[in-house]
């Protein structure tokens, strides 16, 4: 099915220059072990993202993510597996997925998280 995107959608897919493979969760086997359906490799930006806070008892701590932003047209959801270029993590399940949207509510990329 054709998505409608905002103009915007193509200024963040010209930001997009890795790539990485998304497997569509499947369902579970006997076992309850989840499967995945065949890889389509797409277009992605990944962005590490480092925070640095201090507790209360005044340590630092330093917590960093991952965030994967792919096009708006992709067909990405929770509990796909996606696999990302080498040097990153292989075969990570995607927990959240979140549509950016332009001021008219267009969708412009999708930021996925990663468990």
């Amino acid at each position: 099915m054709a998505v409608t995107v905002s103009a915007l959608a193509e200024i963040w897919d010209n930001s997009m220059r890795q790539s990485c493979t998304v497997y569509k969760y499947a369902g579970a086997d006997a076992t309850g072990q989840p499967t995945y359906g065949e890889g389509t490799a797409t277009k992605c930006r990944i962005n590490i993202k480092t925070e640095r806070t201090i507790s209360d008892t005044g340590d630092y701590i330093t917590n960093s993510t991952v965030e994967i932003v792919l096009p708006a047209s992709s067909e990405i959801e929770a509990y796909d597996r996606i696999d990302l270029p080498a040097g990153y993590q292989q075969g990570a399940v995607i927990r959240e997925v979140i549509t950016g949207v332009d001021m008219w509510g267009l969708p412009t990329h999708k930021a996925v998280r990663i468990a």
